[in-house]
């Protein structure tokens, strides 16, 4: 084997010795914890995603399961932390049981309804607009579930799940009115914007029966992408059950870096890896990035040509917690920046203003397969590492 075939079929990986930066990590407070107290209900604590916007912090909370631990927990308190004034801040209230993801489109800040409180005549999307205020938009049609929102074409899509199915909704006009395209069985849980394109993504299984994990928005419509298995899309991986998805999608360019995660627990997420890929005539080539033996990847972050990934490995009665770094002209290669020790694992990152940010969560067995001693009570903790750019 050459040294060039070599390199073609193989992730060459940095290894570096990490930081040790333990001493240095901050606790800056658990706002949920005024919603959720400890025991059971502070699994309703973990911080599902960290969003930067306005120089401000944005913490997801709640929890969407119908089984386990402190189940459908909304409505859900949103808070948010300003570094300049050291505090916590209730926004606004989310009527539904998760804030699971934001998102950031057209510069506006978004939450999709991940499982709505009221009536499953209509699911929800919330927009910040001025004066720290929050628009909820509850008029999509039968959405039992909206995982994610994509923009595109002056047109907002929403990820859904209808009671018959898989869906995507698209508007012109915030919701006023809507077209929902039918993608059949299962669900839209999150979009792959890459290039010009436009892909929902459901869940993916092995199955020896035709069934389409992937859809390409073409001509107003979304064409099933059969082509696309769980094998393309989650590559060098030997799986150990039977539904996985895609999460914490980062695109630039005509590439993405993802995560790969199995579907648990009604609508959570164990991730097992990071991959990348890479768009070459509407086709989609993907690479498994091999991270060190027992970590597992959380988060991802991009910020000008660097990728930042989040991951974790359980050591003894604690979790070690690292940052790799990577840059976007180079998939293949990362360097750890540092790594902390932390009595759980930190779910979700942010990078504002040379500081790391971190929120803390907890995993729990299947269903109602689970142990109070799973439950961490630092659930919910925000850290912070004040890190300089080298």
């Amino acid at each position: 084997m050459s040294f060039k075939f070599f390199i073609l079929f193989f992730i060459n990986i940095t290894l570096l010795s990490a930081v040790d930066v333990t001493k240095d990590i901050e606790l800056i407070g658990n706002p949920s914890k005024s919603q959720f107290s400890d025991g059971e209900a502070a699994y309703s604590r973990n911080v599902w995603d960290l969003q930067v916007y306005n120089d401000k912090l944005f913490i997801g909370a709640g929890n969407s399961a119908n089984e386990g631990p402190s189940k459908n927990s909304g409505n859900v308190e949103l808070h948010v932390y300003n570094p300049k004034t050291l505090k916590f801040n209730k926004e606004t209230t989310i009527y539904d049981d998760q804030i699971d993801i934001f998102k950031l489109l057209d510069d506006k800040l978004f939450i999709p309804g991940h499982d709505a409180t009221g009536s499953w005549n209509f699911g929800n999307f919330y927009l910040r607009v001025d004066n720290q205020k929050w628009m909820m938009y509850r008029n999509i049609p039968k959405a039992l579930h909206v995982y994610d929102l994509a923009y595109k074409d002056k047109k907002l899509f929403a990820g859904v799940g209808l009671y018959e199915g898989a869906a995507v909704g698209i508007t012109k006009d915030l919701g006023k009115n809507w077209e929902i395209i039918k993608l059949g069985s299962s669900r839209v849980y999150s979009f792959l914007q890459i290039g010009d394109e436009l892909f929902a993504l459901k869940k993916f299984k092995h199955t020896s029966k035709p069934y389409f994990s992937v859809a390409q928005y073409k001509n107003k419509n979304f064409v099933p992408r059969y082509d696309i298995s769980i094998y393309d899309m989650f590559p060098s991986t030997k799986f150990d059950i039977k539904y996985s998805r895609a999460t914490r999608i980062i695109s630039f360019d005509d590439k993405a870096i993802y995560l790969g995660a199995y579907k648990y627990n009604s609508h959570q997420t164990k991730p097992f890896g990071l991959y990348y890929t890479i768009l070459k005539n509407g086709n989609l080539y993907s690479k498994r990035v091999k991270l060190k033996d027992g970590y597992i990847p959380r988060d991802i972050i991009k910020r000008d040509d660097t990728i930042y990934v989040l991951s974790s490995k359980s050591v003894k009665e604690n979790t070690e917690i690292e940052v790799l770094e990577f840059k976007t002209d180079d998939l293949t290669k990362y360097k750890k920046l540092f790594s902390f020790e932390y009595p759980t694992f930190a779910r979700s990152f942010e990078l504002l203003d040379g500081a790391f940010y971190f929120g803390m969560g907890c995993d729990v067995d299947e269903g109602d397969i689970w142990k109070m001693s799973d439950i961490k009570k630092e659930s919910g903790d925000l850290v912070v590492y004040r890190w300089k750019k080298q």
